[in-house]
């Protein structure tokens, strides 16, 4: 492994636990300010105004988060292509392709906010007010199919990582094991999620920031001992 190979994977499994961390510290936030219970429809709406920070700070720190993940998906790919390099570009793709879509649907509050604030305007007519709920419940809507189809790729790839890292010895059979393994939970949750709405898809995002946190760390190791 060259100096630059070893600079790519020590940023990209920096790049790996950083998001990882970010977003638990997101679920903490939004635990603390927000709480635990779920709010929709109208209550949400009417909501909104009194937590429109929390989501803007939510929503931004998701999107780096995945930009971060991304980051460290392009550091598994350069340390396993010599041990594996068709499982590892395979990965790859997927991974991209699953976090592309779940960063496509990473800031709904540029429309949520648009439609609350119509909503609570005075001159807006109060029949029109449940037009805006409709509108308010379709913008989510779509975020929660990005996600759902976001996490239903995903763990392909972590699986396929997995695969490829049993075949690496900067790697090996403990961290290919917990890719296997975490990419079989989020398969889980995403087939589950296909078949029916359901919180379980919670189960795949916790999969990739376990994934990312604690390959991120082998693949960081990888570039310390220099192999």
């Amino acid at each position: 492994m060259d100096a630059q190979d070893q600079s790519a994977l020590r940023w990209g499994g920096l790049s790996g636990i950083l998001g990882s961390v970010l977003l638990l510290g997101v679920f903490g936030m939004l635990a603390a300010f927000v709480g635990l219970e779920t709010v929709e429809g109208e209550a949400a709406v009417a909501r909104f105004p009194d937590i429109r920070w929390v989501r803007i700070i939510e929503n931004t720190a998701y999107l780096f988060t995945l930009a971060l993940w991304a980051l460290h998906s392009v550091a598994l790919l350069i340390a396993l292509r010599r041990a594996r390099y068709g499982m590892a570009l395979a990965a790859a793709i997927l991974s991209f392709l699953g976090l592309a879509v779940l960063a496509a649907g990473a800031i709904p509050h540029t429309a949520t906010t648009v439609i609350s604030e119509l909503y609570h305007a005075p001159e807006t007519a109060a029949d029109l007010r449940p037009v805006l709920v409709i509108a308010w419940q379709v913008s989510q809507g779509w975020v929660d199919s990005f996600v759902v189809t976001g996490i239903a790729l995903t763990p392909f790839g972590m699986m396929l990582y997995g695969i490829a890292m049993l075949g690496a010895p900067s790697y090996g059979k403990w961290a290919g094991g917990v890719g296997i393994v975490l990419g079989v939970a989020g398969t889980y949750a995403a087939v589950m999620s296909l078949m029916e709405e359901s919180e379980i898809v919670a189960i795949g995002v916790f999969a990739l920031v376990f994934f990312h946190f604690i390959v991120g760390w082998w693949t960081f190791r990888a570039a310390s001992r220099g192999m």
